[in-house]
């Protein structure tokens, strides 16, 4: 799978033998979590991943989001249906 997709890729790679696990996961500056505007619509099988709270570590010397370590970013992954080798898309709703 290429790094960057079309959406007409993606349906493409949605029906082949390994489809993607599409994950949502919108955010706003300053702003609410993204679940609620996730809960309002998204792509069709696609499963929220809160960037705060799953994608990111403590905010701090690293950033706002710093990189979690990779015990809690594998376990938000297999959470979201995510193995070691499943093609995945990511999309910002």
């Amino acid at each position: 799978m290429k790094p960057i997709i079309t959406a007409s890729e993606y349906a493409s790679e949605s029906t082949g033998p390994r489809p993607p696990v599409l994950l949502d996961v919108r955010w706003h500056l300053g702003g609410p979590h993204g679940r609620p505007d996730y809960e309002a619509g998204h792509l069709p099988g696609a499963v929220f991943v809160d960037l705060d709270t799953e994608l990111a570590g403590p905010a701090g010397s690293g950033g706002r989001h710093p990189l979690p370590d990779p015990e809690a970013f594998g376990a938000a992954m297999r959470r979201a249906g995510v193995g070691q080798d499943t093609p995945v898309v990511v999309y910002d709703g």
